[in-house]
């Protein structure tokens, strides 16, 4: 019966993925929206109004318009923080499903490679990104 526990942990993992992978999608969604009113925001010139109109959850509010954009610049900050996390762990259960079910992790040792960043980039072919545009 040594069985049961392991099937039940590959059962809690699957459904830890499942649900991540489900809330990315949701955080991406409010960060595409979010992106939208940003536009939105820059487009409009700055003399037209000083406040805007904004859904908050159930009820729409008249804000300064400097303040929506500081609000939603922090929002946009915040969720790319919270799906960066939720992939890592999407990619740490990943590999823990995978090492109970095979006993190895041997397919999934290219599963943790991150891509380069521009100050890696920078680093190793020390070119400034700003002279090159």
């Amino acid at each position: 019966m040594d069985y049961i526990p392991i099937l039940t942990e590959r059962e809690r993992l699957a459904e830890d993925i499942l649900t991540n992978k489900q809330l990315v999608i949701d955080y991406d969604r409010t960060r595409n929206t979010n992106r939208e009113a940003l536009a939105k925001l820059k487009k409009e010139p700055l003399n037209s109004q000083k406040k805007v109109w904004v859904n908050l959850g159930d009820f729409f509010v008249k804000l300064e318009k400097d303040n929506v954009k500081s609000y939603i610049e922090k929002d946009q900050k915040n969720l790319e923080k919270e799906i960066s996390s939720l992939r890592d762990a999407i990619k740490q259960k990943t590999t823990e499903l995978e090492k109970l079910e095979t006993g190895e992790i041997e397919k999934m040792k290219g599963f943790e490679l991150r891509g380069i960043t521009a100050n890696d980039l920078y680093n190793i072919t020390g070119v400034n990104k700003e002279f090159n545009e």
